[in-house]
């Protein structure tokens, strides 16, 4: 083979190994599956505030938080502080006399999401979620779960 189409063909098979290199770095990871149900807008859960010690799954890293409920809206403590979420609709359904939640927050600056989904039974709150982090070139997700009360601690938090 004479050098031109050597380089032709060397360029081919370097540019193929990108592209396929690009696709399978840019695969998609979906967020959390929300059960399905008769979800619906509300206040139910407006003026509480739940204190909660968080794992993510990887890593067994312990993290404690506070996940605020104000006017039909939700927001956790942690990602308001890590990258200014804000606030987020939420929305709940009852089953077997408790209540669940569900929220999709989303860092306005960056290319986070967090999908919440809890249960409330009195005083106490079980969660799990996902952050996952978009990227033209990867996507990144971390699980986690947690459980709270919306009885402060009595010292200070530390992770928050």
């Amino acid at each position: 083979m004479t050098p031109i189409p050597q380089a032709f063909a060397v360029g081919a098979i370097v540019i193929g190994a990108a592209i396929g290199a690009v696709s399978v770095m840019g695969r998609d990871i979906p967020d959390l599956a929300v059960p399905e149900g008769p979800w619906q807008a509300s206040s139910a859960l407006d003026g509480r505030v739940f204190y909660t010690v968080d794992r993510i799954a990887d890593s067994d890293d312990v993290l404690h938080d506070e996940l605020h409920f104000v006017d039909g809206r939700f927001q956790s403590a942690m990602c308001q502080k890590y990258c200014d979420f804000g606030w987020s609709d939420y929305q709940v359904k009852q089953v077997n006399g408790a209540l669940q939640f569900t929220a999709t927050t989303r860092c306005p600056h960056a290319p986070h999401t967090v999908v919440w989904y809890g249960t409330v039974d009195d005083d106490s709150l079980r969660f799990q979620g996902t952050w996952t982090t978009r990227r033209w070139y990867w996507t990144h997700q971390i699980y986690f779960e947690g459980r709270g009360t919306s009885t402060a601690p009595a010292g200070p938090v530390s992770g928050t």
